[in-house]
């Protein structure tokens, strides 16, 4: 069977298998039920407190005052990155990666913007960053950062947001009945 024959198979018997399995009967990684984004925020909501939204913007704004400061080292201790569904400290290309980051767009002065809460590993907390001085070219100066803590064993962890992570601030936001992110676990 040639290749396309062999695609068209494939992806036809995905299509015939994706009705048979909806959110309500998806298994997770450790055979447990997958829940909906709306199920999850109803889980994970109302266990926050004041003290939450307070840590959570300490820790953020620690982590931004040191970037502004331009002690990156320090501010990469504070990070932790997620990698599928473990949390853990960054590794040394990490580190590399985000100094190059912060070394091409520096935090000269920050604005805090806002957060929202949503899973145990998926919030926001959001800011806006000027990375160059004013210039008369009209170019732009600043550009947005957001950081997404988690929370683990009633500990708050500070990640910032991948790319493709979903955020209540993306053009395509979560969804209620989409499917949550997977329970992030803390990789010793």
């Amino acid at each position: 069977m040639n290749r396309l024959k062999k695609s068209i198979l494939y992806l036809s018997f995905a299509f015939l298998c994706l009705p048979a399995c909806t959110p309500d009967q998806k298994q997770g990684a450790g055979g447990g039920k997958v829940k909906s984004q709306a199920e999850a925020e109803a889980e994970f909501l109302p266990t926050l407190t004041a003290a939450d939204s307070s840590t959570v913007k300490s820790m953020a704004v620690r982590c931004m005052e040191l970037l502004k400061a331009d002690s990156t080292d320090k501010a990469l201790d504070m990070l932790y990155i997620v990698r599928g569904t473990k949390l853990q400290k960054l590794t040394g290309e990490d580190r590399t990666r985000m100094q190059k980051r912060f070394a091409m767009f520096p935090v000269l002065d920050y604005e805090f913007e806002g957060m929202s809460f949503s899973t145990q590993g998926n919030n926001d907390v959001k800011f806006k960053t000027r990375f160059l001085e004013a210039s008369e070219s009209g170019a732009p100066t600043s550009i947005g950062m957001m950081f997404n803590p988690v929370k683990i064993g009633g500990q708050w962890y500070l990640t910032l947001k991948n790319v493709g992570q979903k955020s209540r601030e993306v053009s395509r936001p979560l969804r209620k009945n989409s499917v949550a992110p997977a329970e992030i676990t803390l990789q010793e």
